[in-house]
């Protein structure tokens, strides 16, 4: 924030005294596919690849079906297949199902893949984190590696994903319940103990982004205190963005245009082992941030505080139609104030859209007298002017959540009518 933002801050806030000084990323959403269709020469190259794209489409099906098949008969009378590690004969009927995840990539036009570094071995380094762009993360690691991995626990349900998931001996989760993240992560630290298993791979982002930039990450990874190795995948392009996120193509589509490509390009950098200090095996949540800052300086990106529950958000914002950056929260940030749910978020978008007559995503003066149902005069004008931190005549939906959930700090300088106001602006 500049100087010159500041003076304005000042300006603004009047006899209500001064904001809250609260970092927003005001300028990048994490959750939004950037590709653009470019005219004519796609329409063209879908044209030239459309024969192309149904062998893809076809190699693809009968790769997925027969790598079902497969998974089947490894499964066959297999029993506590998510509890009890699989006997090395067992795994090694999986090594078709991971072939056939590689041709699944080569269908989707990643025909090679670039990779740089070692992998450790799993006595070494128990745990595998990545970060989460798209879902030809999980085929390549499948693939690679056959892996332990967190998912959904949704996912297990999947038809022909499902089976293939249970046979990877998933550890499922429920993000929403307390119960089932720490029995998820009572699991991971026992698997993790465990050389009988394979190694234990998470996307502590715990949902995909576009890759640009690394969101929080969630302590699960790191509370059993072991060594960790970090996995980058990256993604190179001009034409197609792969990644899938909220506000993006649907699954289909997407296929349709990696299909529709001459080539797509991935690679993968593994990256030294990091070992927690005594420190960080004691607060979990200070070794994930420093591998989240140890994988963003080799991806020469920047980190924010974005998390799952700001995935969610998007969500709902595509759904209502809106632009899904300006619902995002940054509920990392936003909890340091006080604890907020999902569903109130979204309730509070809700209420938020019904001010904003304009459909612009931000509030004029005029939303607001509108919204609070009350005469224009100067305490509503200064009530205004404190929530329009640079003095730029509107406000967005974050600021008025960041400021009214944190009226609580500056209760003593407003007056009752004003706490009032606020109040009937956000309730």
């Amino acid at each position: 924030m500049n100087s010159e933002q500041r003076r304005k801050e000042r300006q603004g806030a009047g006899a209500l005294g001064q904001p809250p000084e609260i970092e927003l990323n005001e300028t990048f959403n994490p959750f939004r596919n950037d590709n653009h269709f470019d005219g004519a020469y796609e329409i063209l190259k879908i044209i030239l690849l459309l024969p192309v794209m149904v062998v893809r489409l076809l190699v693809f099906v009968t790769s997925l079906l027969l790598g079902y098949l497969l998974t089947k008969l490894a499964l066959f009378r297999a029993t506590n297949v998510l509890t009890s590690p699989f006997p090395q004969w067992r795994r090694s009927l999986m090594l078709p199902v991971r072939l056939c995840a590689r041709v699944n990539l080569f269908a989707c036009g990643f025909h090679w893949i670039h990779l740089k570094g070692r992998p450790a071995p799993r006595h070494e380094a128990p745990i595998l984190v990545s970060n989460h762009v798209t879902f030809a993360d999980p085929l390549f690691l499948f693939f690679k590696h056959l892996p332990v991995i967190v998912t959904a626990y949704e996912n297990l349900n999947l038809p022909i994903a499902g089976a293939i998931i249970k046979a990877m001996q998933a550890i499922a989760v429920d993000r929403i319940s307390r119960t089932s993240r720490q029995n998820a992560s009572d699991a991971i630290k026992r698997k993790a103990m465990c050389n009988d298993w394979s190694h234990v791979m998470i996307f502590p982002e715990a949902t995909t982004t576009n890759g640009k930039l690394l969101i929080s990450f969630k302590a699960g990874a790191f509370t059993p205190g072991f060594p960790v190795q970090p996995i980058l995948i990256r993604y190179s392009y001009v034409h197609m963005d792969p990644c899938w996120v909220a506000e993006g193509p649907v699954i289909y589509w997407l296929l349709f245009r990696l299909m529709t490509q001459f080539h797509n390009f991935m690679s993968v950098e593994y990256l030294p082992i990091i070992y927690p200090n005594l420190a960080e095996t004691k607060n979990p949540q200070m070794f994930a941030e420093r591998v989240r800052l140890t994988m963003a300086r080799a991806m020469n990106t920047s980190v924010t505080q974005h998390t799952f529950e700001d995935a969610t958000l998007a969500m709902e914002a595509v759904r209502l139609n809106i632009d899904s950056g300006s619902a995002l929260l940054e509920f990392g940030e936003f909890n340091k104030i006080s604890p907020f749910r999902v569903k109130d978020a979204k309730r509070c978008l809700s209420k938020f859209l019904t001010m904003d007559s304009s459909k612009r995503g931000s509030l004029t003066f005029e939303d607001y007298i509108k919204a609070v149902n009350l005469p224009n005069c100067s305490l509503l004008q200064q009530v205004y002017r404190y929530f329009d931190r640079t003095n730029s005549g509107c406000i967005s939906f974050r600021q008025v959540l960041y400021l009214s959930r944190s009226y609580q700090v500056i209760v003593s300088s407003i007056t009752t009518a004003g706490i009032l106001i606020l109040q009937r602006l956000v309730n």
